[in-house]
């Protein structure tokens, strides 16, 4: 539904940028004139195929940085997952989608001591020392009860 959107505005442009001759007011045909005309035109068209290959270039930058974070989010939890099975932690990488910002990976959840907390923080650091440019946000919670919920289930 959205090509046939842009279609029909494409459409309605290309009558704009014709350049028709019969509806030419001089008598004689102007040579300056044609060839201003397909200047213009040619203009107008390199002009589209640039905006159109960096808006390409864009989407790819930021599909590429998303796909990077979802490796790098399963990476983390698989480790969490590996060492801390009985507790309730998850890893939410995100940020920005430019480049140059560094992506954020936030470890969420609760630990029974602060013991364990620094544990997690510290096979997080292990997973991210492999990846420059990321960093950890530390948002764990040190609930004493999680410890003593799980022993007993």
């Amino acid at each position: 539904m959205r090509r046939i959107r842009v279609r029909h505005r494409l459409a309605s442009l290309l009558p704009i940028l014709a350049v028709p001759e019969e509806a030419s007011a001089q008598a004689g045909g102007s040579d300056a004139a044609t060839w201003g005309g397909i200047a213009a035109l040619l203009a107008v068209i390199v002009v589209l195929l640039v905006v159109i290959g960096g808006t390409a270039k864009l989407y790819d930058a930021k599909r590429k940085r998303e796909g990077d974070a979802l490796m790098l989010q399963a990476r983390i939890s698989d480790a969490l997952l590996r060492d801390f099975v009985t507790l309730p932690i998850s890893a939410v990488a995100g940020g920005s989608k430019w480049r140059r910002a560094p992506l954020v990976v936030m470890i969420r959840g609760s630990v029974p001591t602060p013991e364990q907390r620094e544990a997690v923080m510290r096979l997080v650091g292990q997973e991210l020392s492999r990846h420059p440019g990321v960093r950890a946000e530390d948002r764990l919670v040190v609930d004493p009860v999680v410890g003593r919920q799980r022993v007993s289930t």
